[in-house]
């Protein structure tokens, strides 16, 4: 057989629902996140069947169901990877009971802090074939579990911040290859990691600092063993993964952005490479919280911005889905704001990307998002992005113009603007004005000459007075043939 998901999720209120795989395109529309993850996964291990029936097991608000797990572990017995969302503790008393024939992989979300997974317990059966155990974020108290997992090769327990006692991993010694414990405080010994000969990978992030201390006399035992340093990355785009709780995968999120703010141009490379684009991408669909969603899209922009190469890679994903955040009536403020930023992100030093951004229908909505109702660090947002779409841009300057930017940037170069706002109004006007007669014209009949001078004198910041000049240049210079861009 192949992959089983059991949901338990407040907005999935599905029990035992059969259909064909004919309904999944439609279905997908309207699902949460966890079921379409869910959905997706049971697709395609189900095809085989002679029915071609897709299952997904979930409950009602109230509760994940014991009774839905041990009648589905049943049915599937000869499944290999088992995903449970959602769950508590009683919730997963089947798997200790269960009678599986090759259960290989098994990941655990727990519901919420009021129905914390304190234990876990697998069958003689279950635990007999298990290779990757993924329990991240939950509340566990101790890896018992694994004391009968003589096959397994991986452990995952970032977030498991109350396991102490690392003993009984001496049950798989000859096969663990990887430990992940990000952010486990509790654990101050190596010691038993010693007799685990082959472990290539250990994940340190946020450890007590007893245990970094010890890295080193673990690697004269564990000889694979790479720099905890080296599998940073690695740890954190498991983090971004669709089915880890929202809290986590914010973490995540602003961890993506620090590293790029560390590293540079060499971290936005890695990641990439490392396959966080189409993540980033799937966390800006309505499956996900808004927090994911506004912490997604400043990672986009942290990831695209000035990499051509990124840029590239992930504009036919996000551009769409940054829109549809941009233009959504029910959109919170901040998503929309962070969706703005993003999309000047891609777009910046990007013609294709320009284009598409315009074509997907941005210029109206980031228009309005210059209004008065919007905050200011939206309102900058706005008129940056609108100035690097309109950047060396004929067909975006005319549009830009004609959807009513150029008063709305006008009244931000104002006295009770910041000194940032005022700086990008004045970048958005010197794009718009570029080697571009009627945007000259219009933005001159707006006012923006006086505002200009204003901004050029010497109440202004060195920053704002170079915007401004920049400006001026394009606005007064009609002759000189293109943009004052030094």
């Amino acid at each position: 057989m192949g992959r089983m998901h059991a949901v338990n999720d407040s907005t999935a209120a599905y029990h035992a629902v059969l259909f064909s795989p004919d309904l999944a395109p439609k279905l997908l529309s309207s699902l949460d996140r966890a079921s379409k993850v869910a959905l997706r996964c049971v697709n395609k291990a189900m095809r085989s069947q002679v029915d071609a029936s897709i299952v997904v097991v979930a409950s009602p608000a109230s509760g994940f169901s014991p009774v839905a797990l041990s009648a589905a572990l049943v049915r599937w017995g000869g499944m290999h990877d088992l995903t449970l969302l959602a769950a508590s503790g009683t919730d997963l008393a089947p798997l200790a009971t269960a009678t599986l024939a090759g259960l290989t992989n098994v990941t655990v979300r727990q519901a919420n802090a009021g129905a914390a997974l304190r234990s876990l317990t697998f069958s003689s059966s279950v635990a007999a074939t298990l290779q990757t155990i993924d329990v991240s974020g939950c509340e566990l108290r101790s890896i018992d579990f694994v004391r009968s997992c003589v096959e397994l090769r991986c452990l995952w327990m970032p977030g498991c911040d109350s396991v102490s006692d690392l003993s009984p991993l001496a049950a798989c010694s000859e096969t663990l290859e990887e430990l992940w414990m990000a952010a486990d405080n509790s654990v101050v010994s190596l010691a038993p990691l010693k007799a685990c000969t082959r472990i290539r990978k250990l994940d340190l992030r946020g450890c007590a600092s007893e245990t970094h201390e010890q890295v080193e006399e673990l690697q004269l035992a564990c000889t694979q063993l790479a720099d905890p340093a080296s599998v940073q990355l690695e740890s954190l785009l498991h983090d971004l993964k669709a089915n880890m709780p929202a809290e986590m995968l914010q973490s995540a999120l602003w961890k993506v952005g620090e590293k790029i703010l560390q590293g540079g141009r060499a971290a936005q490379t890695a990641i990439a490479a490392a396959g966080a684009g189409p993540v980033l991408v799937e966390l800006l669909g309505p499956g996900s919280s808004s927090g994911v969603q506004m912490d997604a899209a400043w990672a986009v922009h942290s990831l695209a911005e000035g990499h051509a190469a990124n840029q590239a890679a992930i504009a036919a994903g996000a551009i769409p889905a940054l829109v549809q955040l941009l233009v959504g009536p029910a959109t919170p403020a901040n998503v929309r704001t962070a969706a703005a930023g993003a999309l000047g992100g891609l777009a910046k030093g990007n013609a294709e990307n320009q284009a598409a951004v315009t074509a997907a229908g941005a210029i109206p909505a980031l228009v309005q998002l210059l209004g008065t109702v919007s905050s200011p660090f939206a309102q900058m947002q706005a008129a940056g992005a609108l100035g690097i779409i309109a950047d060396d841009h004929a067909q975006n300057q005319s549009d830009i113009a004609a959807a009513g930017a150029v008063p709305a940037l006008v009244e931000l170069l104002g006295p009770g603007c910041s000194a940032d706002m005022q700086a990008h109004s004045a970048g958005a006007l010197r794009s718009l004005a570029a080697d571009h007669a009627q945007n000259q014209a219009a933005i001159t009949a707006a006012g923006a000459i006086p505002a200009l001078t204003r901004l050029w004198g010497p109440g202004s910041s060195t920053f704002v007075q170079w915007a401004a000049a920049r400006a001026l240049r394009n606005l007064l210079d009609s002759d000189s043939g293109g943009d004052c861009s030094e």
